[in-house]
């Protein structure tokens, strides 16, 4: 395969999510089009975030690999490419903050019903889509929180539901409806089980 040349280099190595994602983004945005930038990262969720970046941004992910426990990419700037503003991802940070608090929230509230199924997705996005769209449609049974470390110690999220019915219904929905949604996990006890698919 043909070497490929790079017109800009970010070393991003020791930053974690979602900081990786967010100095790629803003990079790219004052590249011309047809420029290529070649990214090299530590963070594990790195590739799988800046997959759903590309496609999102209509930018091209040319190239990914794996070198010494780096993640190195290559992105090529598109013709009517719509990379998010700065504004969007201080606006992403703060929700990251809004969902931990979420989350402690529920965890000291005696009077409610415990989520004990856990819906992942393929990217962060697809998360905050999906709460969106159920909220749109009325459902109150489920909630946005981080994604538990015992699933994944990456950076994301998952959507908390209470009962094995309800959450593989859910999943269901939000698969016909083209989310990139990824398994249904169980908590019992201090563990997490994949339990769907």
């Amino acid at each position: 395969m043909e070497e490929i040349k790079e017109d800009k280099e970010l070393d991003l190595t020791g930053l974690s999510c979602p900081l990786p994602v967010v100095i790629t983004s803003e990079t790219i945005r004052k590249m011309k089009e047809g420029e290529i930038l070649k990214v090299i990262s530590t963070d594990p969720g790195f590739e799988r975030d800046i997959w759903s970046w590309s496609k999102q941004s209509g930018n091209i992910l040319i190239k990914v690999e794996k070198k010494d426990g780096k993640t190195i990419v290559y992105l090529k700037k598109t013709y009517g490419a719509h990379e998010p503003s700065l504004w969007y991802w201080i606006k992403f940070h703060s929700l990251g903050v809004k969902l931990h608090i979420r989350q402690l929230c529920i965890n000291l509230n005696p009077f409610i019903k415990k989520p004990d199924h856990f819906i992942t997705f393929t990217a962060i996005s697809e998360g905050i889509r999906a709460e969106k769209i159920l909220k749109k449609q009325g459902e109150k049974n489920t909630i946005l929180i981080p994604i538990p470390d015992e699933i994944d110690p990456r950076c994301g999220v998952v959507l908390a539901v209470a009962g094995e019915k309800k959450a593989r219904e859910i999943y269901e929905k939000l698969k016909g409806m083209d989310i990139a949604v990824e398994a249904i996990y169980k908590k019992e006890g201090k563990e997490y089980k994949r339990v769907f698919p």
